[in-house]
């Protein structure tokens, strides 16, 4: 009985290892050739430093086998879609290369920056969660979103049923607990 404890106990530890050391070099693929970008994106200060990191960031998603592609498995719709998102994302980049050329005192300049500051902000938040799904979906498909959690949970199973076995199964650790719960008693008592 301990022997198969130790047996589930290493299988769904060494499995949570092996993800986790796979999501850290996932996570590192994808900061290094798509998020960064995005990310420096944020940060430049000038229209045009804005539009060479987000020329970046969508080359970096074109032709790498992602067209017609869900992040999804049986759900899909054009808000997952790869194909709409990358869309959405070229009308970002469109949208800068406009505003490269418009006079930077006019107000529709100024009114120009705010609506890409805000879509940077958050609103594209979606988007980016999407092409994220994809990339892991296409990469690493054991560490994307639910499928991840169901081997997570099936981890913590082996380990919790593993401990169980240890301490020589349910009965066993149930007459323990009675046991020290009546050890305990006597103590107060006497």
């Amino acid at each position: 009985m301990k022997k198969q404890g130790i047996i589930f106990i290493s299988i769904g530890a060494s499995w949570l290892v092996v993800m986790i050391f796979f999501a850290i070099l996932g996570n590192y693929h994808y900061e290094r050739d798509y998020q960064s970008y995005w990310n420096l994106a944020e940060k430049a200060s000038t229209i045009q430093q804005k539009a060479v990191y987000m020329d970046k960031f969508v080359a970096g998603f074109k032709n790498k086998g992602f067209e017609g592609d869900y992040n999804a498995i049986f759900l899909k719709t054009p808000n997952n879609s790869f194909d709409k998102n990358l869309e959405a994302l070229q009308s970002l980049k469109i949208r800068l290369d406009e505003i490269q050329k418009m006079n930077v005192a006019s107000f529709e300049y100024q009114t120009a920056i705010q609506q890409i500051t805000a879509q940077e902000q958050g609103e594209a938040q979606d988007m980016l969660d999407v092409l994220s799904g994809i990339w892991w979906k296409n990469n690493y498909i054991f560490l994307w979103e639910w499928f991840a959690g169901l081997q997570v949970a099936a981890c913590i199973f082996f380990i919790i049923t593993g401990s169980v076995k240890i301490g020589g199964g349910l009965k066993k650790i149930n007459q323990t607990m009675k046991e020290a719960e009546r050890q305990s008693l006597l103590n107060k008592l006497g």
